[in-house]
């Protein structure tokens, strides 16, 4: 296919870059005359490249432009939310350099080559100046890696800002603290530790303060007493709450401009015997999804995502606790089935990422999401996601939505896969509704992965060493425990790792559950048909070396079903 637009003047204009990326483009049918018409304009209006317009303006995604470029260049990828810069590798550029080129140092790959991330690769300039100012010293190659630009600008910010931390103003402190300078520096702080909840607990003699770093609390802060009325009083304004009300729980947000980048932050207020106890949700808009083959899912188990997102008709259900990720997993879902020919509508409490040609809704006190349903059908969609299934009329509009020809996506609060048919039993769903509606059901939980810089060999109990046999008797991998070092912040992990069983729901699953069949009958029919349940996918992640026993009973029971 050829675009009249991309003529040989447009094209002799552009980047080798470009000339690669909208010809490949081009012929794969990714972009249409009018997606490059308007993307040419931003182009000529604004300069800088027109694969970096092509993100902004949605037409492709940050993830898939960095793969496919990387793919053109022959240059690997690297994903900065995972793999985060070597202090030792900091060290070797200037800021003032690695800033004005936006080159970040990540590792040593040996005594004498440094990785650096980078977003455009065309500057021969910069390379140039970074080769003369590592002259005479023992590095004498360097490589690159692709990032996006997201994720580069947040993590070169984190690398090299001069950032002020809350034990830098209290000591500084002469008389009068600031009290918007410490809320300022409690949420930078947060931010760069990558933080997904802040907890601000009044004590009576002190104020503690703990994040929420992959799922597990950390004390990071103790303040005195006395501060802790003026801060709450900050967070409530700055979150839109009543100051007046201190007997009261509750609700609020804001955002905020951290690191180059647009925070969310939901906010919770709840009296408590020594104060009001406040806990704030971060939601970093930023990030990128993050597509299902980058997962690192078993083969079953993405064969098992397949197929229910090959099925034009049915609800499936994400299943698990608060802070599983079950909404990313809900958005990689749809990033799969997202297409200029497919009507893609949501329902969200709340909105978590902005995504390109999907219509997004809040919900409120004006649409809840059983109104919302109702809403959305009117609105000819074909895919439908809900954030959540809390009640029985929510439950038994997307059951029907699903009955009526429509692909349902929905969270549901459940400890397992299976347990989602007793869930919709209890909620009053007939058990007719669900047989046949119901198409699959996904259950994941996040386990802490093994800092790779400091993880160490382990020695297994017996009882352990048996475990891991029972799990997989021809696996012989080194299984690992965590240590911690200055890239971990001494917590032995870094980022998570996601552990997920997929229950695809057949004729003879249907009539199962028409039947009011139990959870163990269910069970057994599907590991009849090869079903893998959490326990098996969290002890493959220690067999990986991925995590630890340890990490992963804390998330999942290792006890036989």
């Amino acid at each position: 296919m050829t675009n009249p637009l991309i003529t040989p003047e447009v094209m002799s204009s552009m980047t080798k870059t470009d000339r690669l990326v909208v010809d490949k483009l081009t012929r794969l049918q990714k972009i249409d005359a009018s997606a490059m018409s308007i993307t040419l304009a931003e182009w000529r209006q604004h300069g800088s490249s027109v694969h970096s317009h092509l993100v902004r303006l949605g037409f492709v995604g940050e993830i898939e432009m960095r793969d496919l470029r990387a793919g053109l260049l022959a240059l690997p990828v690297i994903d900065l939310h995972t793999q985060k810069p070597d202090p030792v590798a900091l060290k070797l550029l200037p800021p003032a350099l690695a800033k004005r080129h936006q080159l970040l140092p990540i590792s040593l790959l040996s005594r004498n080559e440094l990785l650096l991330a980078a977003y455009e690769t065309e500057n021969l300039v910069a390379l140039d100046q970074v080769r003369a100012h590592l002259l005479g010293s023992q590095i004498t190659q360097v490589r690159l890696a692709l990032a996006t630009a997201k994720d580069l600008a947040r993590e070169m910010e984190r690398a090299y800002s001069n950032t002020v931390t809350v034990e830098s103003l209290l000591t500084q402190a002469r008389g009068t603290l600031s009290i918007d300078a410490l809320v300022q520096a409690i949420l930078q702080n947060a931010f760069e530790l990558e933080s997904s909840d802040i907890h601000l607990e009044p004590d009576e003699h002190f104020l503690r303060i703990r994040f929420r770093i992959d799922g597990v609390l950390r004390q990071v802060h103790l303040l005195h007493s006395s501060l802790w009325d003026k801060l709450a009083v900050k967070f409530k304004l700055m979150a839109g709450m009543n100051i007046a009300e201190s007997r009261a729980a509750q609700d609020g947000r804001f955002a905020l401009e951290l690191g180059n980048t647009t925070v969310d932050f939901r906010v919770a207020c709840l009296p408590t015997a020594h104060g009001e106890n406040i806990v704030l949700r971060l939601l970093d808009r930023s990030k990128n999804i993050v597509p299902l083959k980058q997962l690192k899912l078993p083969p079953e188990t993405m064969n098992g995502i397949t197929t229910l997102l090959a099925k034009p008709e049915g609800i499936v259900l994400v299943t698990g606790p608060t802070g599983s990720g079950k909404t990313t997993t809900l958005y990689s879902l749809l990033a799969q089935v997202s297409s200029v020919g497919v009507n893609v509508m949501t329902l969200e409490d709340p909105i978590e990422y902005p995504l390109p040609l999907i219509r997004q809704t809040q919900v409120s006190d004006k649409v809840s999401f059983a109104d919302g349903i109702r809403a959305l059908m009117r609105q000819d969609p074909d895919v439908i996601l809900l954030g959540e299934i809390r009640d029985q009329e929510t439950a038994e509009m997307a059951l029907r939505a699903a009955m009526t020809g429509h692909q349902v996506f929905a969270t549901l609060h459940t400890n397992s896969a299976l347990a989602a048919v007793q869930r919709l039993r209890d909620m009053g769903i007939p058990p007719d509704l669900i047989a046949g509606n119901v198409i699959g059901v996904i259950g994941q939980r996040l386990a802490r992965r093994l800092c790779p810089h400091c993880k160490t060999p382990d020695t297994l109990s017996p009882e352990n060493l048996a475990l891991l046999q029972e799990a997989d008797a021809g696996n012989t991998a080194t299984v690992y425990r965590a240590v911690g070092c200055e890239h971990c912040y001494g917590l032995g992990y870094r980022g998570r790792v996601l552990l997920m069983e997929v229950a695809v729901f057949d004729e003879q699953m249907d009539e199962l559950v028409g039947s009011n069949g139990t959870l163990p009958d269910l069970l057994r029919h599907a590991r009849s048909k090869g079903f893998k349940t959490l326990r098996d996918a969290a002890l493959r992640r220690v067999l990986a070396g991925e995590t630890t026993l340890d990490e992963v009973a804390r998330t999942v029971s290792l006890a036989l079903r």
